[in-house]
């Protein structure tokens, strides 16, 4: 399973957006990495310094908020995880800690105020896809043990008919969550179209670098944009 897909309609709703994505194998995600923690806390008390209080005030944010209301989305009911991080950040307070690939992508969330997330290849029987629900698909909750019925025209990470995230980018489904044991890995950020291609090009020297120097593994980087809609990787 080495293909992403986009469905050209979801580019209509999100105009300008492109999406970052490095994908990644052999990576040891069991051993506590001290730079990955270092990032991860300085990135969180640099939040302090964007001169904002209310995390709705950023850019980027407010670009996002306008894309989903115009779907029809609430952001007070599915805030973005970077809306979400953002706030918390802005809170203060310790920061949280999860595996090291995922305090990774949330350091690098913070350092470029862009969502950025990853799926465990090795869970998913099918390929990926960002498109539109139909109404047929289902989706399994952190915590939940049951899947639920998703309603049509949500935009969600794909398997075949599972659903990896609701509303683009607020909840993730316990299939192809990344864990200790993941070890091929599909990393993601959505840069909104406010942001522009030197901050999705930032992301993706962000992504390469770390994966190297942090986690001691190559991986092939891709930027999409409204002309690509398929994307193959070797592997």
């Amino acid at each position: 399973m080495n293909h992403f897909q986009v469905d050209p309609e979801v580019y209509q709703h999100f105009p300008g957006m492109r999406l970052v994505i490095a994908v990644a194998e052999g990576l040891d995600n069991h051993t506590a990495r001290v730079p990955v923690k270092e990032l991860w806390q300085q990135s969180w008390e640099n939040v302090a310094q964007l001169g904002i209080e209310d995390a709705r005030a950023h850019p980027y944010v407010k670009a996002w908020r306008e894309n989903f209301a115009a779907l029809g989305v609430s952001m007070k009911r599915f805030p973005t995880s970077i809306e979400a991080m953002l706030r918390r950040a802005l809170k203060g307070g310790d920061v949280f800690s999860i595996n090291p690939l995922v305090d990774f992508y949330n350091a690098l969330s913070l350092q470029h105020i862009c969502p950025a997330g990853a799926f465990d290849l090795d869970a998913l029987d099918q390929s990926l896809a960002l498109r539109m629900t139909t109404g047929e698909e289902r989706f399994t909750a952190l915590d939940a043990t049951e899947p639920v019925t998703v309603p049509a025209g949500e935009v969600a990470y794909t398997s075949g008919a599972d659903v990896l995230t609701r509303h683009f980018m607020w909840r993730q489904s316990r299939l192809g969550l990344v864990t200790p044991h993941s070890t091929r890995i599909f990393l993601v950020s959505e840069i909104p179209g406010a942001a522009g291609e030197a901050v999705a090009e930032a992301m993706r020297g962000s992504m390469t670098a770390g994966l190297r120097d942090l986690f001691g593994v190559p991986c092939q980087s891709f930027v999409m944009d409204t002309d690509q809609a398929d994307l193959c990787w070797s592997g």
